[in-house]
């Protein structure tokens, strides 16, 4: 498969931008990502709008302190002013000072240039929602404190559950404060399931368990076990990744047989659907299958609850319904074959218990808007608290929200609200289109590295926005695949580890050289992992990444990006 992606990345037709695609993109642009006051009149607001004319000047970071009215004054005052004011301040209808200075001068998500990470401008319509929700104020945790809020978070929850093929009839969910609590939520629910006694006693009195998770997963899969007080070197399975990053399933299968031989419970299997940095999306169907089957076998009762981290690829949902033979959005053949083999696996997220959605990643809200969505309600009784806990609010309301299964004891709507706003407005058209241009940005920054001759593309198998990569020196470097594959080999010879050492600091010297030109891309220490060696042993191979998921974003910063690195390389 690698060596297909590649030849497609290889052939410059495949990668263009059709008319009507550009023109699509254009229009769903203006109408959702412009902050035109005259499509959205929140965005007139004075303050509003002397921000958004600052940050449209697209200033470099040491640009824009000393570009901004009397910047450097109000950064002394900010740094040094530590009292409160004794007296009032009476409202004039202008924006405020320091208030104006801080938005504008806080990272810049709308800046072409900023594909650090999976972060991104939310759109016009969600901070319009999240307004709303921050206006009215509701507390989503009790029904009576959240009023007709409560029935629009079970409406985004049917919508969510209806494009995965969840029983929305049986499916349930909640809005919480970011991926890390979805996740968090993900383990707590296979510990509750399978260890109940735990509410009561604590990890440290309960039957012998382990929690099995990725080694290429996001960090909050250990915090979060941290918190919840798991022995995590004691109590934790890391499963081994594929060469594309992917949970490796021979592992898996090793690992839960051995803990079936031995009686020991496995509550809940951790995985990924798009992991940060090179878009690993772990087969959740063939999990399913072997986690059933292996229970089978071993007769186990209370089977592991599989959750799935989709805080990065849930959105890639929206193609579930699209019609790839006929194409109507005319999205470029690199690209569309890419969404469409993501897709095979995408399909299966509803063989998860559970999974995370982060609105405020790929589904452009602004923070914090995560969602954590749960195929069979009744799981939710499993975290129910003793009632007695809850005696001041009303007893016969408590059942209609999730008041005792919740970890928050207060849950804002602004996320909520932001969301079912971008769903409205946007609709599966709307982010059909903008996914397409943030991919086909990423396969145009695929191919435009590979001409350089010295890079060598991390897992370009995996078709989403985050292209991770290794510069050579070509002085010394003739052919960057097989000196990949000696780097891989570092864990089992001392030569090959000074090599890696060698190209590391090469292509370290480069990326500070470069700055931030054209892209904002940033380095990352585990772009890749080595070979395991025979005690199952790895390291991490550091790398650059740039992640597309800036919908304004064009091929002129990609260009220029490549033609600062040919510049600083002399190619």
């Amino acid at each position: 498969m690698r060596k297909t992606c590649l030849n497609l990345l290889n052939e410059d037709v495949v990668n263009q931008i059709s008319p009507h695609f550009q023109q699509l993109y254009q229009e769903v642009f203006a109408d959702y990502f412009s902050r035109d006051p005259a499509r959205w009149p929140v965005f007139a607001e004075p303050g509003f709008a002397s921000m958004i004319e600052f940050r449209t000047l697209q200033l470099s970071q040491d640009q824009r302190l000393s570009a901004y009215p009397n910047g450097p004054e109000l950064q002394q005052e900010l740094l040094e002013n530590s009292t409160m004011p004794t007296g009032r301040k009476k409202p004039n209808g202008k924006s405020d000072d320091m208030l104006a200075f801080a938005a504008a001068l806080s990272k810049n998500w709308e800046n072409p240039s900023s594909v650090e990470n999976v972060v991104t401008m939310p759109c016009d319509p969600a901070i319009y929602g999240s307004m709303m929700g921050t206006l009215a104020n509701p507390n989503l945790v009790y029904s009576e404190y959240s009023g007709m809020a409560d029935q629009l978070e079970k409406n985004v929850v049917r919508q969510i559950a209806s494009l995965v093929d969840y029983d929305v009839t049986q499916a349930t969910g909640l809005f919480t404060q970011g991926g890390t609590f979805c996740n968090l939520y993900g383990y707590l629910l296979g510990l509750r399931k399978s260890l109940p006694n735990a509410k009561f006693t604590g990890m440290g009195m309960i039957e012998d368990y382990r929690i099995l998770n990725s080694q290429g997963g996001h960090y909050s899969n250990m915090t979060n076990l941290s918190l919840l007080g798991v022995d995590i070197r004691n109590k934790t399975l890391r499963i081994k990744v594929t060469d594309s990053h992917d949970i490796d399933l021979d592992d898996m299968e090793q690992q839960l047989r051995a803990c079936f031989t031995v009686n020991c419970r496995v509550p809940t299997i951790m995985l990924t659907m798009g992991t940060t940095d090179t878009f690993a999306v772990d087969q959740v169907k063939l999990v399913y299958d072997l986690r059933n089957r292996l229970c089978e076998e071993y007769e186990v009762s209370v089977k592991p609850h599989i959750h799935v981290d989709a805080a990065v690829g849930w959105s890639m949902i929206f193609f579930n319904s699209y019609d790839f033979a006929n194409n109507p959005l005319e999205i470029n053949q690199a690209t569309l074959i890419g969404i469409e083999r993501t897709m095979e696996r995408v399909k299966e997220l509803k063989y998860a218990d559970s999974f995370t959605v982060d609105f405020q990643k790929w589904g452009y809200v602004p923070y914090t808007s995560s969602l954590i969505m749960i195929k069979n309600k009744d799981d939710m009784k499993a975290l129910e608290n003793d009632p007695e806990n809850f005696s001041y609010f009303e007893h016969d309301l408590q059942g209609q929200t999730h008041l005792q299964s919740t970890i928050e004891c207060s849950r804002g709507a602004a996320g909520l609200f932001g969301a079912y706003s971008a769903l409205k407005y946007m609709g599966l058209e709307g982010y059909q289109i903008i996914l397409s241009h943030c991919l086909q940005n990423a396969n145009y920054f695929r191919s435009e590295l590979l001409k350089l001759g010295c890079v060598r593309l991390i897992t370009p198998e995996n078709q989403g926005p985050s292209v991770g990569f290794r510069l050579y020196n070509p002085a010394l470097v003739t052919d960057v695949d097989a000196e990949f594959e000696i780097e891989q080999q570092c864990m089992t010879n001392p030569d090959y580890a000074e090599r890696l050492l060698r190209n590391n600091s090469w292509h370290r010297e480069i990326f500070n050289q470069c700055g931030k030109v054209g892209l904002y891309t940033n380095w990352v220490e585990f772009i890749s992992r080595s070979a395991y060696n025979e005690y199952d042993k790895y390291t991490y191979i550091p790398g650059e990444k740039a992640v597309f998921m800036n919908p304004a974003t064009g091929r002129k910063q990609i260009d220029t990006f490549i033609a600062n690195i040919r510049r600083v390389i002399g190619c």
